[in-house]
């Protein structure tokens, strides 16, 4: 779901509802002051769609999140496949292969920056330190609760650092190790971009609901007005 038609929903939906509760205060000076049904469902009324309205904004703030976030971990999990190409382009024509170190450990310095520049409204998304205040991404509205807890990343550039300090590349296991340790970092960068990816999923279908359900209440709002016409 685009995050402009969530928003383009929302101004449609709440233009069209003002339309038809001026409509229902303008005939309200020619009909019975004392209606308490119409009265009733009028404030009803108000009250539901702003929930609603509150609640899509919300959804929205989530949607959001969620695509800077996973458009963080992409550009982090470009990083390591550079990382990974590099230790296999080393062969038995490489003299020294742990030469190759200072230019491995220039791209955790770029994956540790991705990480602390993925942010919205300040907040980091894919990182955490010691003030950090929010522990997870939390949308929680009246008609769903959607969280997850935030990914450390720049740990896995540390652990990454820390193989690379200590193990000789000219040394054939001890290279497949921190190949393998590569490997991992990159499973675990996926398994958070699948995080956010559902998350976002759950987020577009939970605002779908919202939209179908204040689309409903303005459907029974028109007919109730027409009623007390």
């Amino acid at each position: 779901m685009d995050i402009n038609n969530v928003n383009n929903n929302i101004a449609s939906l709440n233009s069209s509802s003002d339309y038809q509760l001026n409509k229902a205060n303008g005939s309200s000076k020619v009909q019975d002051t004392s209606s308490d049904f119409l009265h009733l469902t009028i404030n009803d009324y108000n009250q539901k769609r702003d929930e609603l309205s509150e609640s899509l904004q919300s959804f929205n703030t989530g949607i959001a999140i969620t695509k800077i976030a996973e458009n963080g971990l992409n550009k982090q999990e470009e990083i390591l496949n550079n990382i990974q190409e590099k230790l296999n382009s080393l062969d038995e024509n490489t003299q020294n292969k742990n030469e190759i170190k200072n230019d491995l450990n220039k791209e955790l310095m770029n994956f540790k920056e991705e990480a602390f520049q993925t942010k919205y409204q300040r907040e980091n998304l894919i990182a955490l330190d010691d003030y950090e205040e929010n522990l997870s991404v939390t949308i929680s509205t009246k008609e769903a609760y959607h969280s997850i807890d935030k990914p450390n990343t720049p740990q896995i550039a540390n652990s990454l650092a820390q193989e690379f300090s200590r193990n000789d590349f000219n040394n054939e296991d001890a290279l497949n190790l921190t190949k393998e340790q590569v490997a991992l970092a990159q499973k675990e960068i996926q398994g958070y971009k699948d995080q956010f990816n559902d998350l976002g999923g759950k987020l577009e279908s939970s605002a779908r609901d919202s939209i179908s359900t204040q689309v409903e209440l303005s459907k029974l709002n028109m007919q109730n007005l027409k009623k007390g016409e």
